[in-house]
């Protein structure tokens, strides 16, 4: 069986721009916004320092399979991580994605907010990802900065260094 995962580590990329604010909503409607800088994001209503932020879709199947690794990975790390789901290419109703989540026992903030789509659009030029990127895409923040993206699915195990290593670096 053939993976193909790419990973990339890059600095956040300047832009001209002032910010932008994007508001979200999960399923069980709490609501939190994210804020775009030129250098850094700011996630409203989190105080953990690392943010993962997985953006898929219920129909694909590499981003079903990731579900469960990020409740895992959630619940493992709740002090240091919070995980966001994004919600994108989906017109399945609240009541599916609810089950879907339950189904793979995934609790963790899953974004269904029209805002979703606007935001991703306005991280992907800044971060020089693609208008046509891929599910699932992983993007990992700490403090609001920019740290690396992770395009499709990938073991828990991998994640969990990853996030292992970003708690490390805190404690330097």
């Amino acid at each position: 069986m053939e993976r193909n995962i790419t990973i990339s580590k890059k600095k956040t990329p300047q832009s001209k721009a002032t910010h932008q604010r994007f508001e979200i909503q999960d399923i069980d409607r709490r609501s939190s916004s994210v804020e775009i800088y030129p250098d850094h994001l700011v996630f409203h209503k989190i105080r953990q320092p690392i943010v993962l932020l997985e953006i898929f879709s219920d129909w694909c199947i590499p981003c079903r399979g990731m579900l469960p690794y990020l409740g895992r990975l959630q619940k493992e790390n709740a002090q240091d991580l919070f995980v966001i789901g994004l919600l994108v290419r989906s017109d399945t109703a609240e009541s599916s994605v609810r089950d879907l989540m339950k189904h793979y026992d995934a609790s963790f903030f899953l974004s269904v907010s029209p805002d979703n789509e606007r935001l991703i659009n306005a991280l992907l030029p800044r971060l020089h990802l693609p208008k046509n990127y891929p599910l699932p895409l992983t993007l990992l923040f700490k403090n609001g900065k920019y740290v690396m993206q992770i395009s499709g699915a990938v073991p828990y195990e991998m994640l969990q260094t990853l996030i292992n290593q970003l708690k490390d670096k805190e404690k330097d």
